[in-house]
């Protein structure tokens, strides 16, 4: 079964977005949590961080991070023990961003 797909007429149809202010631009940033709390992660820095965890043999779900905070904090963990210093910098960043957005994580880890 073949199922017809829209063309890409539709992606440059303006209507909809009429009635966006320029003032509302940046208003929802950092806002991609549960129930419209803040996680403090974007979701493109949590991609990466994983993308560097499968360098070192380590599994982790971007999109679980923003909202199990028991699973940021062990990932976060972990990465804080491998040799790749560009992960060790990128958690130590994520972490603080978390604490900031008032997600306090606390680190098991020195």
């Amino acid at each position: 079964m073949i199922v017809p797909l829209p063309t890409a007429a539709h992606a440059n149809d303006t209507a909809g977005a009429a009635w966006f202010d320029d003032r509302l631009d940046g208003l929802f940033d950092g806002l991609t949590g549960l129930g419209g709390l803040s996680t403090g992660a974007r979701l493109e820095d949590l991609q990466r961080f994983a993308r560097l965890m499968q360098t070192q043999g380590q599994g982790v779900e971007a999109t679980r991070m923003l909202y199990d905070m028991a699973y940021a904090r062990a990932a976060l963990d972990e990465a804080l023990l491998t040799p790749c210093d560009p992960l060790r910098r990128l958690a130590d960043r994520l972490h603080a961003q978390y604490q900031r957005a008032g997600q306090w994580l606390g680190m098991g880890v020195c």
